[in-house]
């Protein structure tokens, strides 16, 4: 019997490609550092995650993309480093909107109009007067 000689690795998921961009953006970053100053969790959460497999919860990858986006500010004069966070934020845009599409087998186009609708209707609650076409008040001076 002639042995398998093609191993193929699987493809890692993306908490692990994740991690790997962090790692490239910072190269001593640690699971604690990550856990407690990126994702704003408990010092054991990635190790957690990772040990049981779970995906990150969409808050803790809108924390990380917080933090990146303070990150660019900072380093705003080294493109290349620019460049890399907008890719890892990429990433973190991308599977957001994958997991809601899976939770909500929405499209793209789909989630346009969806998202479009919510900033009207929130902008109509935030004013309370979306009926109008004007101001519900008048100001005058005597």
């Amino acid at each position: 019997m002639h042995p398998n000689t093609t191993f193929t690795e699987p493809e890692p998921t993306f908490e692990e490609s994740l991690y790997k961009a962090m790692k490239f953006l910072h190269p001593s970053l640690s699971v604690r550092i990550f856990s407690v100053c990126m994702l704003q969790r408990s010092s054991g959460y990635w190790s957690s995650v990772i040990a049981q497999k779970i995906p990150l919860a969409e808050t803790a990858l809108i924390d990380l993309s917080d933090y990146l986006e303070a990150h660019k500010i900072v380093h705003s004069e080294n493109d290349a480093k620019v460049r890399v966070i907008n890719d890892i934020q990429q990433m973190i845009t991308d599977e957001i909107l994958e997991r809601f599409r899976l939770k909500h087998h929405a499209s793209m186009a789909g989630w346009n109009r969806i998202s479009k609708a919510l900033r009207e209707e929130s902008w109509q609650e935030k004013h309370g007067y979306a009926e109008y076409e004007y101001m519900p008040f008048s100001v005058s001076r005597y």
